[in-house]
């Protein structure tokens, strides 16, 4: 399950797994023991679960794991597709899998049946709390808790939803902010966490001032890090676009060069963080500035 979300390139919550035990099947066998006739027809004595972000992963890891195990799609079940349009409710989706023959895995463990679950977080948050009050079905369920059920799954399938969208909607302005800075027309955009990343990413400048800097420690490799901590110094300076960035690069980069060759110079170190052009564009900023003792305090606990 590990592989199948890492080749499906999807951050998950979590992956999850548990074996029945022996009072839960007991329990099953007494409640619905006239469908099996051996354990082999138990589908879910080994179950597993992937918690994943977005509503829209689901299928995206599903198809991962199609590819790795043996899907028994008789007895699979697809909740989302369930539900009638007027209704709202549990959205996850069950596979029952077993592991293939010819893999590698042993033999006597290929074509045991498991359950397999995939469902976003908010529908787990959804499940977890009905499971917990115990209502497994609406059958028996007074009917006004019925009505808020459904009212909480539409609230949960809407945020879901919404979720992707602004996922979609970061990524997009992201491929923005990335296309302007490589056309140079991004001096009036403003500097936020996407903006700052793209810039010291894939401005052609800055790249260059990382290298130089990595070059005094002998080429240390560079190790990009989101510098949403540099927001609020860089703020404090006044500089609040992109374009008033990229005048601080090309104003302080010769003092900030000759900064960083005071400390890293001869230094042993051998990565550096992609954060390293900031730190010194600042402190290059504060000198040619004349800030004070005071103010430079001030900016330093910024970081703190």
């Amino acid at each position: 399950l590990n592989k199948a979300v890492i080749d499906a390139d999807i951050a998950v919550m979590a992956i999850e797994h548990r074996v029945k035990t022996e009072e839960s099947l007991a329990g099953k066998l007494e409640l619905k023991g006239d469908k099996y006739a051996s354990l082999d027809d138990i589908t879910d004595i080994l179950g597993a679960r992937i918690i994943c972000f977005f509503s829209d992963d689901v299928d995206k890891i599903a198809a991962s794991i199609e590819k790795l195990f043996v899907i028994d799609w008789d007895n699979s079940v697809d909740k989302r597709k369930q539900l009638s349009p007027d209704a709202f409710g549990y959205l996850s989706l069950h596979y029952i899998a077993s592991l293939p023959f010819d893999k590698g895995y042993p033999e006597e463990l290929c074509g045991k049946r498991f359950e397999i679950q995939i469902r976003s977080t908010l529908q787990h948050v959804w499940a977890a709390i009905n499971h917990d009050l115990g209502y497994k079905s609406e059958f028996g369920v007074p009917r006004m808790i019925v009505r808020e059920f459904s009212r909480v799954a539409g609230l949960l399938e809407v945020a879901d939803d919404q979720f992707v969208q602004i996922r979609d909607s970061v990524g997009a302005y992201s491929a923005e902010i990335r296309q302007k800075i490589a056309d140079n027309t991004a001096d009036e955009v403003l500097i936020d966490m996407v903006s700052l990343r793209e810039y010291v990413r894939h401005n052609k400048q800055m790249r260059r001032f990382l290298q130089e800097l990595a070059s005094l420690c002998g080429d240390a490799e560079i190790s990009e890090i989101d510098p949403e901590s540099y927001i609020n110094q860089l703020a404090w300076l006044g500089k609040k676009t992109i374009g008033d960035l990229q005048n601080m690069l090309e104003k302080d980069e010769n003092l900030a060069l000759s900064l960083a060759k005071d400390t890293l110079e001869n230094s042993e170190l051998d990565i550096l963080s992609s954060n390293v052009g900031l730190r010194y564009l600042c402190r290059a900023e504060l000198l040619l500035n004349n800030y004070n003792e005071e103010e430079i305090t001030q900016f330093l606990l910024l970081s703190v």
